[in-house]
């Protein structure tokens, strides 16, 4: 028995993967989008904002959220971060959140102005001074983005920049969003 393998790249193989059924393949710097098995919950995550105030991640219930782990010293999330603000304003809405959470240990002090310098208008700022999430979420390394659904379970990850501004992206987040 002969097993084959099929290799596809750009537009055609994310058409030919919606066409199946299939979620649209997103690269990232490290990995491709990839599902998590068994969608477990997240844990209910503690945000805060420049200011002090925060929410909980469990607040967002009702929403898909795009949670990004990100900092400023890190040269492939700083890479990212226009296309997650362009995410934001493409397809935020009451449904979908883009979260991009800093994990600078200056918080808000270097946080803040490092936002207002690069333009971001459309994505709020978050804050994990004390990288919390790191321990918690146990990612690999930054940047590494969740896809979290409306009940707060995990659907899959990207570790490493993307450009969550691509066509692509935003399929990916329409495929789960439906």
């Amino acid at each position: 028995m002969v097993a084959s393998v099929v290799f596809c790249a750009g537009a055609a193989c994310a058409a030919d993967n919606v066409a199946a059924g299939a979620a649209p393949v997103l690269k990232g710097g490290i990995t491709p989008f990839t599902e998590t098995p068994g969608h477990p919950a997240v844990p209910d995550l503690a945000l805060t904002r420049p200011d002090g105030s925060g929410i909980h991640l469990s607040d967002l219930k009702g929403h898909m959220v795009l949670l990004n782990l990100w900092a400023t010293w890190c040269a492939p999330c700083v890479q990212e971060l226009p296309s997650l603000d362009k995410l934001q304003g493409a397809l935020g809405d009451k449904s979908f959140e883009v979260v991009a959470l800093s994990l600078d240990r200056g918080g808000a002090r270097v946080v803040t102005p490092f936002v207002q310098s690069h333009d971001i208008t459309h994505l709020a700022t978050w804050l994990d001074p004390k990288s919390t999430v790191m321990s918690i979420l146990k990612p690999r390394g930054l940047p590494t983005t969740l896809l979290i659904d409306a009940e707060g379970h995990e659907i899959g990850r990207l570790e490493g920049d993307a450009d969550w501004a691509s066509p692509d992206a935003q399929a990916l987040i329409k495929h789960y969003k439906k």
